[in-house]
């Protein structure tokens, strides 16, 4: 497969769902008889701690979300929405997104990544590229990593850029999955709850993380982003 802008050739990993030029930045989706041309974004470092030596990005979903709560059953007896609240507001003044893991079918990434990621509403400065010219290159040239430091032992399995794993259409319906995951954390005993979500278009985004197995509240993983900072499980 190659790209509709550049004729380069497409970057396929395995199991991957989206396929990213490496030569001119487009990603594109498998469709019936096409490809699909995305345009990711890729979010800037806002960690106020001292960042890794080696960044990874990982593929996220982005969807602007209206979420109307009918009812809801839990020990608590507050309204039913109430944790959607919490939400718009620390969204405010913008829209509140809805965020999916597209790098790992792993329950408890989704979960909790996903979940964490909507309880926070990150302030995200975003640019229209795929991060390949990431810090490894120029650790690598200057030594002060080796050629299998984006490699972790027992750990994430790729490099500095995720692969893309869970497309549009798909992240869509898990959506729902990280929407239920955010009310559970934010009921008590949740037990019932009559729901509807609209989902917007949805923007593919990279976000930097570094993966330590001492992160163990998200799976080995945390954002650097200034929202996930003591995040230390």
């Amino acid at each position: 497969m190659v790209c509709t802008r550049c004729r380069g050739r497409l970057d396929a990993p395995p199991n991957a769902v989206v396929y990213l030029c490496r030569a001119c930045g487009l990603a594109f989706e498998a469709a019936a008889e096409r490809l699909v041309e995305l345009k990711p974004l890729t979010a800037s470092l806002t960690t106020k701690s001292a960042p890794p030596p080696v960044v990874r990005y990982l593929a996220v979903w982005q969807f602007a979300a209206s979420v109307e709560v009918r009812s809801k059953d839990t020990r608590s007896g507050a309204q039913p929405e109430h944790v959607w609240d919490g939400v718009k507001r620390a969204a405010a003044p913008g829209p509140p997104f809805l965020y999916v893991p597209a790098f790992a079918f792993g329950r408890l990434v989704v979960q909790q990544l996903g979940a964490g990621l909507v309880e926070a509403q990150p302030v995200l400065s975003l640019e229209e590229r795929i991060p390949w010219e990431v810090p490894l290159l120029s650790l690598l040239h200057e030594g002060v990593v080796s050629v299998d430091a984006g490699k972790d032992e027992g750990g994430p399995g790729f490099g500095t850029v995720s692969p893309v794993v869970l497309g549009r259409r798909d992240a869509e319906a898990v959506a729902h999955y990280v929407y239920l995951a955010v009310e559970n954390r934010g009921s008590i005993d949740l037990r019932r709850i009559d729901y509807h979500v609209d989902v917007g278009e949805g923007d593919l985004l990279f976000l930097p993380a570094v993966y330590d197995r001492r992160y163990v509240r998200d799976s080995g993983w945390r954002f650097l982003l200034r929202e996930f900072d003591g995040l230390v499980a």
